[in-house]
């Protein structure tokens, strides 16, 4: 944390005595009120708590403000000083920030603001950052000799730019404004952002996304949160996402999912893409046909190489999907592979059999997760197809999926997610 990351803490101004320019109390200094159609946000005026009332009075109308004294002294009389309100573009400090989540937009992490700093600049007074310190804390409870002995973390003091009060937005229901700025971000970082909430705003942030952005944030979501997220959102939501997923996680999501909710979803889903996901769902925990995914390419043999560019350009596969591109025979079965690299690098006339590998390493859909793993290992494979006994593709384990299955849970938080 910086040694001065701001002059002035909101918790030294609250409960100030207000006294006006003639000297009498007005009343105890409730909020502090701040602009935010500029930035930083600059405060526009001070609630005042009496008796009758709550009143607010501007920034101009304020002639000083003496901590050691505990006064704030304004420059016009009371009966000058009108009914506390606020703009559309306002905020009060206290009531909507103080002790609240924000978002630190830097570390993509929630944080407690335990108060928040100030700085003059330019006459005005303006918000420099939040401070998420125990020694804050400390401060606001009076405890100030103790503050300065508590240690400072570098993530403590959140600059203002890097705020994000997604907590207050969720509150007023305005999801859109909320997630505007979260959009953008990986998925990665958005799923380490909303499993850090309860599962009614996780189906907030989903519902609020584009469906494939928000099916690539429920990728990148623990198992755990995955199925709370969706069964909080409306069914026809739900499926839009669920139709986007990854085939392999689809089913795991289901799986995990009441039966008569994930019933529901798949008969909300096309016809293709329910029949995927019900053989996914048919195949028996840890094996090959439990990691596969349906999601692939294939092309006939007797195709040309230019033949095959143009039909990838024109169809656009997902990238995932084309980690290898796998060649049939004239009845359908396996009969090569070869790397996108190999394909464009190829004879534009030459013939797919021509130019695939037709050694090609496979596994049968009852192979165990451990025989995928070490399979894909000992050859060095980023993906595996999986076969049945006529040697028909059924789909392909990648080697993400392979590995998720067989490392420890603690490992698995540190692998990318290698195709995405």
């Amino acid at each position: 944390m910086d040694d001065d990351p701001g002059s002035l803490s909101l918790s030294e101004l609250e409960n100030l005595t207000v006294v006006d320019a003639d000297g009498r109390e007005v009343g105890a200094l409730a909020d502090v009120v701040v602009s935010t159609a500029v930035h930083p946000p600059r405060v526009t005026a001070f609630f005042i708590d009496r008796e009758d009332g709550q009143l607010g009075a501007s920034w101009a109308q304020v002639a000083e403000i003496d901590l050691d004294a505990r006064r704030l002294r304004l420059r016009v009389p009371l009966e000058r000083v009108q009914a506390a309100s606020l703009r559309e573009d306002e905020l009060s400090l206290v009531d909507s920030v103080l002790d609240n989540q924000v978002l630190d937009m830097r570390r993509r992490a929630f944080v407690r603001v335990q108060d928040v700093l100030l700085e003059p600049r330019d006459g005005d007074l303006v918000v420099s950052g939040v401070d998420a310190s125990p020694a804050a804390l400390a401060r606001r409870f009076g405890l100030r000799f103790l503050s300065r002995r508590l240690p400072r973390r570098s993530g403590d003091f959140v600059p203002w730019d890097d705020v994000n009060l997604i907590a207050l937005r969720l509150s007023r229901l305005n999801f859109v404004e909320a997630f505007a700025e979260l959009a953008e971000l990986h998925p990665a970082d958005l799923a380490d952002i909303v499993s850090q909430v309860g599962p009614r705003e996780r189906a907030a942030v989903l519902s609020a996304l584009a469906p494939e952005r928000a099916a690539d944030t429920l990728q990148e979501m623990g198992a755990e949160v995955r199925a709370a997220a969706l069964e909080e959102m409306p069914p026809e939501r739900a499926a839009r996402i669920l139709e986007r997923v990854e085939p392999d996680v689809a089913a795991d999501i289901l799986a995990d999912l009441p039966d008569d909710l994930a019933q529901d979803l798949l008969a909300r889903l096309p016809a293709a893409r329910e029949a995927d996901l019900r053989d996914l769902a048919s195949h028996p925990e840890h094996t090959a046909g439990s990691l596969m995914s349906t999601e692939y390419v294939t092309l006939p043999a007797a195709m040309t190489v230019d033949e095959a560019l143009a039909w990838i350009r024109r169809e656009r596969p997902e990238q995932h999907a084309m980690t290898y591109l796998y060649v049939t025979d004239d009845e359908g079965r396996l009969a090569g592979v070869l790397s996108l690299r190999d394909l464009v690098l190829a004879e534009p006339g030459a013939r797919l059999a021509e130019v695939m590998e037709d050694d090609v390493v496979t596994v049968a859909a009852d192979a165990s997760d451990e025989e995928v793993g070490r399979t894909m290992t000992k050859y060095d494979l980023l993906a595996i197809p999986v076969v049945d006994e006529g040697r028909r593709l059924l789909g392909v384990v990648t080697l993400d999926d392979a590995l998720d299955a067989v490392l420890p849970e603690d490992w698995k938080q540190r692998l990318p997610r290698l195709f995405r």
